[in-house]
């Protein structure tokens, strides 16, 4: 290996070839690079799940890393591809808010526009700038190129962010919703632990998603009853609805939206 490991977050799935091009263009820059797939399965030009796969994860990986994130449904028009340099890494990606929980969680993060045409490969579609200007960048800063040579420093404050979506607090309950669904149909919602503690809500609260009515559950799947819908806190601190030995989503027919209200019990 050589240089500092390149991570790629995209939309792209595994089903076309997208995302071995990418690794492709990496390769023949870097041909020793580290390359690490965090994910692939973004739903299409969902740029909120991108960010919060990132905001998430990135802390897992070394310093210095170079994250790669294509999740880009204005390609080809006149957004941005930046460079930040934050929390002790590199990312780089359009300017479309996929970076919004990097630039909260370090507020002294630089922010460079990607310019430098001699970073980029000889033609350059409008359609795949992921593949024609970002892989190269990322390539040539994971072998260490000075980011200053990327292009112009600007102001972090003129990037694009985009908030996630807030559960609503009342006095007696919570109101969150469906984030997103993993392979294997659980059901992960945005209320975090940390939330529920902030909120008072007991060890024993009421969940209620649509007609059904759940417990939280200590530690892992293994302890919940078999087959049946249940609650617990996952590996991201948030609230989840799974199933053990089953899938939640297609049991409670539930999908990314469905409202879930948490109670004191």
């Amino acid at each position: 290996m050589t240089g500092s490991p390149i991570i790629l977050t995209t939309d792209f799935g595994l089903c076309d070839e997208y995302v071995g091009v990418l690794k492709g263009v990496i390769l023949s820059i870097n041909p020793r690079a580290a390359i690490i797939d965090l994910c692939h399965g973004i739903p299409a030009q969902d740029i909120g799940r991108a960010a919060d796969v990132l905001g998430r994860n990135y802390r897992y990986f070394p310093d210095g890393a170079v994250h790669l994130c294509v999740v880009d449904p204005g390609v080809g028009t006149g957004r941005r591809v930046i460079v930040v340099r934050g929390c002790g890494q590199l990312f780089i990606g359009p300017d479309n808010g996929v970076f919004s929980r990097i630039l909260e969680a370090d507020q002294a993060a630089e922010v460079y526009t990607l310019t430098n045409r001699d970073w980029f490969l000889e033609q350059i579609s409008t359609t795949f700038h992921g593949r024609d200007i970002m892989a190269p960048a990322a390539a040539r800063l994971s072998l260490g190129a000075s980011l200053e040579h990327a292009g112009p420093l600007i102001d972090a404050d003129s990037c694009v962010t985009i908030s996630p979506a807030a559960p609503l607090a009342s006095d007696t309950e919570l109101c969150g919703e469906i984030m997103t669904i993993d392979r294997f149909g659980n059901l992960v919602t945005n209320i975090e632990a940390a939330l529920l503690n902030e909120f008072g809500i007991d060890p024993r609260p009421i969940i209620r998603i649509k007609s059904q009515l759940l417990q939280l559950h200590q530690g892992s799947y293994g302890h919940l009853p078999d087959k049946k819908p249940a609650a617990i806190i996952n590996s991201s601190g948030l609230l989840e609805i799974c199933v053990k030995e089953g899938d939640a989503a297609a049991i409670l027919e539930a999908g990314r939206g469905e409202q879930v209200v948490v109670a004191r019990g």
